[in-house]
């Protein structure tokens, strides 16, 4: 009897875990901590959020407040090149002639190896300059065909010799091309355009042309070629610039001038007094 009440309890528990285990299949997985997975993913996976490859930034903006430097001779957005071109402005005698306005310009296309610019090739780029006291403009250029020309300054005589051309044919070379003046030629610090530099003339005597009448390297009498009296006696020291000692008409006496140091060549222009 006893054995008989045991067996429906045991089969009713039975069903019990069969039903259990049946519900457990439809049940969503549970997280479960430490769970492990592997690190390498089937190819052609993307993983969320990961870090993508580093691209570089090319022309990033210039910060503000940030000026990127110039080279001496060179202006913005000028082609680069580390080959050199010297323009010498000098008198046929080889005399410096200083302060004179020069340009450079490429045209392209050309081969430079071949030592020949065809009329008609295009103008790409050009560069402006003042040769310096020594008569020289130096441009940081790259390989190319050149031309060089010059503004002359007024009361200077260049010589008429056409078109002049450069041509630089290799990375690093330096190259020179000349603009020559008529002799004879003063001293470059006796030259009118040193001494108009020097000065800083007024706007109506800039497109005039100068004459320097006398000049010992200290002491000079210049003169334009405009309207009124505009003549007048300069002077400089080894250590500062032309300044204009007295302008015309003046009355400045002899005795007074000859105490300042002026030479007695330019007595004629001082009153007795």
């Amino acid at each position: 009897m006893g054995h008989r009440r045991f067996l429906p309890a045991v089969l009713m528990i039975g069903a019990l875990v069969v039903a259990t285990a049946c519900g457990m299949d439809d049940a969503p997985p549970q997280a479960t901590s430490g769970l492990t997975t592997s690190s390498q993913s089937p190819a052609g996976a993307v993983t969320p959020n990961a870090p993508g490859p580093r691209v570089p930034q090319v022309n990033a903006p210039t910060a503000p407040g940030v000026t990127t430097p110039v080279p001496p001779n060179d202006q913005p957005g000028s082609p680069q090149g580390s080959s050199t071109a010297i323009i010498r402005t000098v008198s046929l005698q080889g005399t410096a002639i200083p302060y004179v306005p020069v340009n450079l310009r490429l045209y392209q296309p050309c081969d430079p190896a071949s030592n020949d610019l065809p009329e008609g090739t295009p103008e790409v780029y050009r560069w402006d300059d003042t040769t310096d006291a020594d008569g020289q403009a130096v441009f940081a250029v790259p390989v190319g065909c050149y031309r060089l020309g010059m503004n002359a300054p007024p009361g200077t005589n260049p010589v008429p010799e056409g078109l002049h051309t450069l041509f630089v044919t290799t990375v690093g070379q330096t190259v020179y091309g000349s603009l020559r003046f008529q002799d004879p030629a003063p001293d470059p610090i006796c030259a009118a355009q040193t001494i108009v530099r020097d000065l800083a003339v007024e706007p109506y005597l800039e497109d005039a042309t100068p004459t320097v009448a006398e000049c010992d390297g200290f002491w000079a009498v210049i003169r334009w070629d405009s309207p009124g009296d505009n003549q007048r006696i300069v002077h400089r020291t080894y250590d500062t610039p032309w300044t204009t000692y007295v302008r015309f008409p003046h009355d400045t006496c002899w005795s007074t001038a000859r105490s300042d140091g002026v030479p007695e060549n330019l007595e004629q222009y001082f009153p007795a007094c």
